[in-house]
């Protein structure tokens, strides 16, 4: 899909996730994709990596490409380098927009400082991946409809409005 002003990011959502946790991603993803939610994960994204700086790139789609970015948390997320590349990006992102950015999922006991505290968390022990899939579908349904511009009939630059004067008498 093009980019243009009410689709301005390539990916609905972006997954960071743990080697370990890779099947619980992958079901996701599934079930995003067959919903047409465009996703990003490195799995679909390596194909264009090519001999560049693979954390250096990942950073960037992570920072620029979705509307926002869903990590799933388990005992494993908070020990690898990756994921930390991955949710540092996510949290310069979510810093410069004042919308929903960073959504967690939390596949175990594991708290991740200043993460699992944000509005957009959800557990996956307390519903099902469809579940939480259709709460994702409305989010994003959300986050796009407040991210759009007003429409023209209530821009005043656009002169669609017209404009009451001072002193004038309409009836």
């Amino acid at each position: 899909m093009a980019r243009d002003a009410y689709h301005p990011f390539e990916y609905d959502v972006a997954l960071s996730f743990a080697p370990e946790d890779r099947d619980v991603a992958e079901r996701f993803a599934e079930l995003l994709i067959a919903k047409e939610i465009r996703v990003l994960s490195e799995e679909y994204e390596a194909d264009k990596l090519g001999g560049g700086d693979f954390v250096t790139y990942v950073a960037e789609l992570y920072r620029t490409k979705a509307w926002c970015c869903m990590l799933f948390i388990s005992q494993h997320y908070p020990l690898k380098k990756w994921t930390e590349a991955e949710r540092t990006s996510a949290q310069e992102h979510a810093l410069r927009d004042a919308a929903e950015y960073i959504l967690p999922l939390r596949l175990d006991e594991t708290d991740v400082p200043g993460v699992t505290e944000t509005p957009g968390y959800r557990d996956l022990r307390q519903g099902s991946p469809e579940s939480i899939v259709d709460w994702l579908e409305g989010k994003l349904a959300e986050i796009k409809d407040r991210s759009r511009p007003p429409s023209g009939s209530h821009d005043l630059r656009s002169g669609n409005v017209p404009l009451k004067r001072q002193g004038s008498d309409d009836k």
